[in-house]
């Protein structure tokens, strides 16, 4: 027997009943989507953040090391492995303006050896002229890119971020370059400001790098100037002086100093005997003994050359005066001017003692011939802990394979022809 149909009234009860069930699943679900969504943009934000809280902590990380930097190729060269690691690029090249010649010049081109291009040329040139940020995803498909550098270099470009370097006076000093992302993709916006902030840090230390290289090249031209000057008391002075800073810098080296403090000692080394433009030119030249009275006036020199340079505020001409006032002083303090004893006496004048007296003995002067070089270390040898540091004598033996080359070939020696033409300085 068939149950009777229930009444439509009863079935849309039941169905009221049962929806309310239905709709809750629903909001339910809706619930869980938006948590998702709601976990899921906190997640990219924390990553974000994350990326940019290590950006910056490399970025800071630059900063604390460029302080410390003064040498312009060695900021530079930091400041590629820095863009690199910053923005995950394969390659990063640093450009600054050459004025005087219109051009631009990479001294560190991480890959490639250093370039110059017209200053309005190409893409670094097109970012000098407009002072704008350039962001390029297909460098091929952009007609300011020059693909001859791919095919010198066998490097495959793909995408460049490069921005202008301002200078404190807002002149564009540069530009600063990072190529091809290692992921594969694109330069970001993020990544451009981290760019951005990354070149404003890097602008100021590249200016005072190129301040303290156009003081320190200022200095060093000063200083073979005055040098010069000597050559028209004493004709045999430019030579001596190119000779005994090569073996300065070169004991320099073998007793541990820094490269850079080496090549001051090289630049100041010349300088010892500034002091005698302060004596007669009869007594400079004088082929025979000096009197009693001549010698008196000729140790007079190393004060007349602490005169000449104290009151210098840069290192290297501090240096300078130092050892020209120091670099008779003897080791057992039987020198002159002021008679100091070992320790007293700089390092630099210790090491520029050696270099001098070397060269004096070994180069045929207008009062003597020249000792033979065996003739010369056995009176170094023999006055080392008298004369000599014993250490800088140490020194200068280890690193004879060096110097034995330079006096050879540069050195006036009795039988051996005219020597070499000098170097440049």
């Amino acid at each position: 027997m068939r149950s009777a149909k229930k009444p439509r009234s009863q079935k849309r009860s039941q169905q009221q009943r049962r929806r309310p069930r239905r709709n809750a699943a629903t909001a339910s679900s809706q619930r869980n989507t938006r948590s998702l969504r709601i976990i899921g943009a906190q997640q990219r934000k924390i990553e974000h953040l994350d990326k940019w809280r290590r950006r910056l902590s490399l970025l800071l990380r630059f900063t604390k090391r460029a302080s410390t930097t003064t040498k312009l190729e060695d900021l530079l060269l930091l400041l590629v492995e820095e863009a690199k690691a910053v923005l995950n690029a394969e390659r990063a090249t640093v450009f600054l303006v050459d004025k005087r010649n219109g051009e631009l010049w990479s001294k560190v081109a991480t890959g490639t050896e250093p370039i110059r291009v017209p200053l309005n040329k190409g893409i670094a040139g097109s970012v000098v002229t407009s002072g704008k940020l350039l962001n390029i995803r297909d460098v091929y498909k952009d007609q300011r890119f020059n693909p001859e550098v791919d095919r010198k270099t066998g490097y495959h470009t793909k995408s460049v971020l490069a921005a202008p370097m301002f200078s404190r006076k807002n002149d564009v000093i540069g530009v600063f370059q990072v190529l091809n992302r290692k992921n594969g993709q694109s330069f970001d916006r993020q990544d451009e400001e981290i760019l951005t902030l990354l070149t404003d840090q890097a602008s100021g230390h590249v200016e005072n790098a190129q301040l303290y290289h156009e003081i320190r090249r200022t200095s060093q031209e000063t200083i073979i100037r005055l040098a010069a000057a000597v050559e028209f008391k004493d004709h045999d002075t430019r030579a001596h002086l190119w000779r005994m800073s090569q073996y300065s810098a070169l004991i320099a080296r073998e007793m541990g100093f820094s490269p850079e403090w080496a090549e001051n000692v090289r630049l100041a080394a010349p300088m010892h005997d500034i002091g005698k433009i302060g004596v007669p030119d009869a007594i400079l030249n004088k082929p025979g003994k000096l009197t009693e009275e001549e010698w008196i006036e000729m140790k007079k020199h190393p004060v007349h050359g602490a005169e000449i340079l104290k009151d210098a505020e840069n290192e290297l001409m501090q240096m300078s005066a130092t050892i020209a006032l120091c670099h008779h002083e003897k080791w057992d303090g039987s020198g002159y001017p002021r008679g100091l004893k070992g320790e007293e006496i700089p390092i630099e004048a210790r090491i520029a003692t050696l270099a001098d007296v070397f060269d004096a003995l070994t180069s045929k002067r207008i009062y003597k011939p020249s000792f033979s070089l065996e003739e010369t270390l056995d009176i170094i040898n023999r006055d080392s802990g008298k004369h000599f540091d014993p250490r800088v004598v140490d020194a200068f033996m280890r690193c004879l394979p060096q110097i034995t080359p330079i006096m050879e070939r540069y050195a006036p020696r009795d039988g051996h022809g005219a020597p070499a033409p000098l170097p440049a300085w």
